[in-house]
């Protein structure tokens, strides 16, 4: 029986899996600081221990992660992820296997080992309160000089009014949720407005066709830069069948069109992170690998 954590940056998801299958999983609201985040990961392996022979741990974490020591360096979702070595203290602690990788690498670790993807040169956007992204190449995680390859999310982009942002503020449902409270006093979920902007209900219809111009210009970038030969969204949005069919199309307009895309959902949606994770960890059991105590440099 295997413990995996997905870090998220409103919440940390976890799952008990064995047998290569979720059998049990929850969610706890994110921590506000390290202490509160350290002692929310033991105790939920304690509990889960007085139950279940856990063998051993996988985290799917925001940040660049390096996962030969289990550091998190960079910006991330959740800003005291980079505080302490969180996962090397699991590892001592409870003197198991534990292996931690970024989230975006650990959902296109799922899709490598679970999805049985038929194309072997993949990009990967995961899609939530901002925008991860991983590159894999013949099952590998392309990882870059400063394990920053694949973060599509900082790419550089100018909002509506002229100023320089990056691709995570302007191409996402969260953030088109915090453009409406601060433009039009509108509190709405996000659920609600991307079915107001289907309903054609404004200003929900312009602020998320923004939205989908922005991400398909992302889009239009990665397919441009890297050439891959199939481009995987993920995160929750990715279930919804709309929000594919959307950027799909949006894709074939303009000046999009002078591309071909294979866009695809990921696998598991929601879940992939978690199934990343217990890819990874599976992995670093089988290689027979510890984390690390060393520089992330050297």
């Amino acid at each position: 029986m295997y413990l995996v954590f997905d870090i998220g940056g409103s919440a940390t998801k976890y799952a008990l899996i064995e047998n290569d299958k979720i059998i049990e999983k929850a969610s706890s609201a994110q921590e506000t600081n390290m202490k509160s985040f350290v002692r929310f990961l033991d105790e939920t392996i304690i509990n889960y221990q007085k139950s279940y022979c856990i063998e051993g741990i996988g985290i799917s974490s925001p940040g660049t992660v390096d996962p030969a020591t289990g550091k998190i360096l960079g910006e991330s979702a959740v800003e005291f992820i980079t505080e302490y070595n969180f996962s090397y203290h699991l590892q001592e602690k409870f003197n198991l296997p534990v292996a931690i990788e970024n989230d975006a690498s650990a959902a296109a670790l799922a899709e490598v080992y679970y999805g049985n993807p038929d194309k072997d040169y993949l990009a990967f956007l995961i899609i939530g309160s901002g925008i991860g992204g991983a590159v894999v190449n013949r099952g590998e995680i392309i990882r870059g000089a400063n394990f920053e390859a694949g973060e599509f999310g900082y790419m550089l982009m100018k909002n509506d009014e002229g100023v320089f942002t990056n691709f995570s503020r302007l191409a996402t449902l969260p953030n088109v949720r915090t453009r409406m409270i601060e433009k039009y006093g509108i509190h709405d979920n996000t659920y609600n407005i991307l079915n107001k902007y289907y309903e054609k209900i404004e200003p929900y219809y312009s602020e998320v066709e923004s939205m989908f111009d922005y991400l398909a210009m992302g889009i239009y970038n990665i397919a441009y830069s890297l050439d891959p030969e199939a481009i995987y969204l993920g995160g929750a949005i990715s279930s919804d069948e709309r929000f594919i069919d959307s950027i799909k199309e949006i894709l074939t307009k303009g000046i999009f069109a002078s591309k071909t895309y294979d866009i695809r959902p990921v696998s598991f949606f929601n879940d992939n992170n978690l199934y990343g994770a217990y890819a990874n960890l599976i992995k670093t059991i089988e290689e027979d690998k510890k984390l690390e105590q060393r520089s992330i440099h050297d």
